[in-house]
């Protein structure tokens, strides 16, 4: 093992003096006892003359809960109405102005009412936990994002309210609440967990023995992943073996409905196996919907909040692009999803999978079958341009057979079929592959009734004739390919150039700026005439006040004004698009250098419309 390892996981353990200390107390399912354990711990904090608060606590209506709260300060909890109804929710400002030595937050996953400050309850806490407080707060397995698809595997029910796995993984204590499937269920059955009538329709629907015993498993194997991570980071500290973090996981994702769930299992393929992972998306030019292109966006959010890389590359051909790139960063293992079986695809190569198999060597190829879910229907939009291309591929074929028609006389017969592929090539240039084919099909066949003895009729005489219209057929296919795969690499490469040309335009600028002004100048221009954004940024003008920079008089709601004084405050992004005060249009970006802040970036679309996380990025 290497000094620097060693040195990394002795600094990783040292006390976080300015930074509160988490502790989550782990269940497989409601009614094992989190809350109950949480409080008991409370009281052994208080006894030891810890400053307690009650931040918010559900008892759910259970006695021996509600008796463990004696005795302990609460804080009062803030109510707001939200479309006729009242809501209550924890006081983090007020938790924050009293500042205890400890806080006991239940539901971790919990979200927050519609005009709070955070959308989770769970950023409430790493907001306590940055200002010192230390923090006891319960969470069930089914929330953690990663398993929400097996959780909907085995209770057939969709978790809503999840949140990201590195929240557990950089808690400080992790204690898992057990309680055997057939005690939990007498409890229920005695009315400890629900009132009656809940749990019997409880039982019925989630609380099977099956179901129960299920996710006590996964409780499990989550809690001793955190254990041998703490036994690893152990190793390191005496700079003994410990397992290695070699090589790296890719995960290969498209726009389809398979996608969350490839990356979910990608998140816990790599916590299990220790590997740094990246999300890697290949664009080849292929036209996408409107709901394509939102789950690509999902999913690459999914990835970055479950502590994954995201990683967007422009080329023609996706498996061969896969292996570079695994290649440049060293990855030990490619995970895809399966293909779904297409004619097209058995005749050209197969899916990506068969094509990574083949070509991948020295890779370790990883193929996530399709949970059997339906594709999602097309939009109307992409069918409306899918038709306009096979129309395109109709008329071609009309007009290269007229063509061909008119020069009969003039050229030998196996000259005709070059006009037919030459209409197929257009087609496949202008539009894609399918179209090409279809050209390719109908060239085929009128061809054989024009041309092929006797004329006018599909019928074939000679057989030798057979041989040429299979030839024909064979060399239409592979032309039509060929050439859609060349416009596919052509667009990748223009929206490259492109890209790079703005980059180094905003460089040139930039690098002639000769003071602060010029900067922001440079940078306003670019970004409003080349995207279509409008921009600010924003400095301190006194404790409270804001001083606009760039030369547009702006102004602020009172939402907006709060999420960039949050952003300032806490040094990370927030407003619109964000999970912290999203209500407003701006999106908030800290600029700081060395620990101190030095301006305030708003970006807002002038369409209205939210910034997609490409150009976030």
């Amino acid at each position: 093992m290497s000094d620097a390892s060693r040195a990394d996981a002795l600094l990783a353990n040292l006390p976080r003096h300015d930074r509160g200390r988490l502790k989550v107390f782990l269940g497989a399912a409601p009614g094992v006892g989190k809350t109950y354990a949480m409080l008991q711990a409370a009281h052994t904090r208080l006894r030891q003359g810890t400053d307690v608060i009650a931040g918010v606590v559900e008892t759910h209506g259970r006695a021996e809960t509600e008796a463990l709260l004696n005795g302990l300060a609460q804080q009062p909890l803030v109510r707001s109405e939200y479309r006729g109804v009242m809501l209550e929710e924890m006081d983090l400002d007020g938790l924050l102005a009293v500042r205890p030595s400890l806080v006991l937050v239940d539901e971790l996953a919990h979200s927050n009412a519609p005009g709070s400050r955070h959308a989770k309850r769970w950023q409430d806490i790493q907001e306590l936990l940055a200002a010192g407080i230390d923090v006891y707060t319960t969470v069930n397995v089914q929330h953690l994002e990663s398993l929400n698809d097996q959780v909907r595997g085995i209770t057939g029910v969709q978790v809503r309210e999840t949140l990201p796995d590195w929240v557990l993984q950089e808690a400080d204590e992790l204690l898992l609440i057990d309680l055997p499937p057939r005690e939990l269920l007498e409890r229920l059955r005695d009315g400890k967990v629900y009132v009656p009538e809940q749990a019997r329709a409880a039982i019925d629907a989630f609380f099977s023995q099956t179901n129960l015993t299920a996710l006590r498993e996964l409780a499990m194997q989550t809690a001793a992943a955190q254990v041998d991570n703490d036994l690893a980071q152990g190793y390191r500290q005496l700079g003994q073996s410990a397992p290695a973090v070699q090589g790296r996981l890719l995960v290969g994702v498209d726009g389809d409905v398979q996608a969350e769930r490839l990356v979910r299992h990608a998140s816990r393929v790599a916590q299990r196996r220790h590997l740094p992972w990246s999300v890697v998306h290949v664009d080849n030019g292929a036209t996408r919907d409107e709901a394509s292109r939102q789950r690509l966006q999902n999913v690459q959010q999914l990835a970055e909040r479950l502590g994954g890389e995201v990683v967007l590359l422009r080329a023609g051909e996706v498996a061969k692009t896969l292996i570079q790139h695994a290649r440049q960063r060293r990855a030990t293992l490619l995970l895809v999803g399966q293909s779904r079986p297409r004619l097209r695809r058995n005749l050209f190569g197969g899916g990506l999978a068969s094509r990574l198999l083949r070509n991948a060597r020295g890779l370790e190829i990883n193929v996530l079958d399709s949970d059997g879910s339906p594709p999602p229907a097309r939009q109307r939009a992409g069918s409306v341009q899918t038709g306009f291309d096979y129309a395109l591929a109709l008329v071609a074929t009309v007009v290269a057979s007229a063509l061909a028609w008119g020069i009969s006389g003039l050229l030998a017969l196996p000259n005709i079929s070059l006009v037919f592929l030459m209409a197929v090539l257009l087609v496949a240039v202008r539009s894609s592959l399918g179209p090409a084919l279809a050209c390719a099909a109908l060239s085929f066949l009128a061809y054989d009734f024009l041309f092929i003895p006797p004329n006018f009729s599909l019928t074939i005489q000679r057989e030798e004739d057979v041989l040429t219209l299979v030839f024909f057929l064979l060399m239409a296919a592979l032309t039509g390919n060929l050439a859609a795969r060349q416009r596919r690499q052509l667009q990748a490469l223009r929206d490259t150039q492109q890209e790079t040309g703005e980059l180094l335009d905003l460089s040139r600028k930039l690098t002639a700026a000769t003071d602060r002004q010029a900067v922001i100048s440079a940078a306003v221009l670019h970004l409003n005439s080349e995207y279509d954004l409008q921009l600010c940024l924003l400095n301190r003008d006194g404790p409270a006040g804001w001083k606009v920079e760039t030369p547009e008089p702006l102004t602020f709601n009172e939402a907006e004004r709060a999420a960039a004084d949050w952003s300032w405050q806490h040094d990370q992004p927030a407003g619109a698009g964000t999970a912290t005060l999203p209500s407003g249009r701006w999106w908030w970006w800290p600029l700081s250098a060395e620990g101190e802040p030095l301006g305030l970036l708003g970006v807002c679309t002038k369409d209205g419309k939210p910034l997609s996380d490409q150009r976030r990025r």
